[in-house]
């Protein structure tokens, strides 16, 4: 029997995949009116936890209870008509469809057999403003930006009424700004009642929205605790059953000659006269606020993008990449903040994944020699600790954070002078974070170029030799050495604070 308030329990669940015991005799529970945090590392089992709850398989074991009354959670149907919604981090919108077509998917209003138009943009408009939204309910999802998109599949949960609410990642796509706004909703959800089962990677906003926290390692529970009776550094360690003292351990080591330099790069619409420079063993952070133009930029060094002005000159030598391909020939490698649609191909194993932007190196006389790339796949997997170290294993079957350590690789393999990382933490756990640090640090120590583009105001603070900022397509100067600080980036991303000179 439930207890009095428990919106949802569950007793012993388990969920087992072909060889992978993914979740493994879990109780968990969330009250009404409670913000519950679920974390652990990828490969954890919070994925297939929240599957569950959301009715994504008929053959979990254990039991289900919904307001202390057992139920069988064995299809998304069945989820939803027990009040169940999932905020997915991989957003479930349809592109091609309008706002409106998405946010009331399942229940568009109709006189008889006739669509009821104007009843649908009402109600898709009083769902937006619900997220402080202002767009035209007709406006096709692909044409929005992406974190419009995150707060539009928002957007289209809360519109259902659920009584309990599910959010993976919520945050990953939005600023600052929008993550504020999103933290009321949820404050207002909570005062009303709602059971909210949150997962993040970021400690931080568990520490601000939750009321409790329960951690998974390897498919069990390892805890579940009050937040107020716990600290990052100990949830750190439950997570990883490791103490982590520092995940942003400063470098020491002097950056030698220039290596990397942009002069004047323009492409109107998006950046405009960016200049900057790039030292051998130096990891430069970019900085800016969603839509400065930080990753245009970064697209359009490695020719995926076209510029309109400007020049690329690399080692002194000028180098015009007209393709991606250019650009990994010339040794810059770009490593793109999303890596299911732009990083990798899930349905290919993990060695076709690592080794297919160096297939040219493997060939002779045009013929494809796979096996000569073992020896730098077995180091890159054994280096990264991908998890299972399974070559042949598909990328698509892998947690999130292996995902990341295969994409990481990829371009590794390419032995760049130059890499480019575009989030290259976003969505991983903390264990995740360590080695892919590690890995950038190691690369910069070899007299590699890094330019690192991060959200993660930690993470960009503690990696990088220097910082400079980005604002409305313009870069606006350099965090002075003396003030980084995660508040001093995050004030000159806003346009505030002295900067120094690029």
């Amino acid at each position: 029997m439930a207890e009095t308030g428990v919106a949802l329990q569950m007793l012993a669940v388990s969920k087992r995949y072909p060889g992978t015991l993914a979740v493994d005799n879990v109780d968990f529970a969330v009250n009404a009116g409670e913000v519950h945090a679920l974390i652990g590392e990828n490969g954890a089992g919070k994925s297939t936890l929240t599957k569950m709850i959301a009715g994504a398989f008929s053959d979990y074991t254990g039991r289900i209870l919904i307001n202390a009354k057992e139920v069988a959670l064995h299809s998304p149907a069945a989820a939803k008509a027990c009040g169940i919604q999932m905020i997915h981090q991989e957003l479930s919108l349809a592109p091609a469809l309008s706002i409106a077509e998405n946010v009331l998917a399942g229940r568009l209003p109709r006189r008889g057999p006739i669509l009821a138009r104007r009843a649908m943009l009402a109600e898709t408009r009083r769902c937006l403003a619900r997220m402080g939204l202002t767009l035209d309910p007709e406006t096709p999802v692909e044409e929005i930006s992406q974190h419009e998109a995150q707060l539009v599949e928002i957007a289209k949960a809360l519109g259902n009424n659920p009584c309990i609410l599910v959010m993976d990642e919520p945050t990953s796509a939005l600023g600052r700004d929008e993550v504020e706004r999103l933290f009321e909703i949820i404050r207002t959800l909570r005062r009303q009642g709602l059971a909210i089962v949150y997962i993040s990677h970021h400690l931080p906003e568990i520490f601000e929205i939750a009321d409790r926290v329960t951690v998974l390692r390897d498919g069990k529970k390892v805890a579940t605790r009050e937040m107020r009776e716990v600290t990052p550094a100990a949830l750190v360690e439950m997570m990883v059953g490791r103490s982590v003292s520092d995940l942003y351990a400063r470098r020491r080591r002097e950056p030698g000659a220039e290596k990397l330099r942009v002069e004047g790069l323009s492409r109107y619409g998006f950046f405009h006269d960016v200049s900057l420079a790039v030292r051998e063993g130096e990891i430069l952070g970019i900085c800016g606020l969603s839509g400065a133009g930080r990753s245009e930029l970064a697209r359009s060094i490695c020719g995926i993008d076209p510029v309109d002005a400007g020049s690329i000159r690399l080692g002194g030598t000028p180098v015009t990449p007209r393709s991606y391909k250019d650009a990994i020939r010339a040794g810059i490698a770009y490593l793109t903040e999303d890596r299911k649609s732009q990083g990798l191909a899930l349905r290919l194993d993990v060695a076709a994944n690592v080794l297919s932007a160096i297939i040219p190196r493997q060939c002779t006389a045009g013929v494809y020699f796979r096996g000569r790339g073992r020896g730098i796949l077995d180091d890159l997997i054994g280096g990264l600790q991908v998890h299972p170290p399974d070559p042949s294993r598909p990328a698509g079957n892998l947690s999130g954070g292996n995902q990341q350590k295969v994409l990481l690789a990829k371009w590794l393999a390419t032995r760049p002078e130059v890499l480019i990382l575009d989030e290259p933490t976003r969505g991983v756990d903390v264990g995740a974070k360590v080695v892919i640090h590690k890995a950038i640090a190691e690369l910069a120590d070899r007299g590699k170029c890094v330019v690192l583009i991060s959200s993660d105001l930690p993470e960009l603070v503690g990696l990088s030799d220097r910082i400079v900022i980005m604002r409305k397509g313009h870069l606006i100067g350099r965090l002075p050495d003396d003030r980084r600080s995660e508040s001093a980036a995050l004030l000159a991303a806003n346009g505030e604070g002295e900067l120094a000179p690029v």
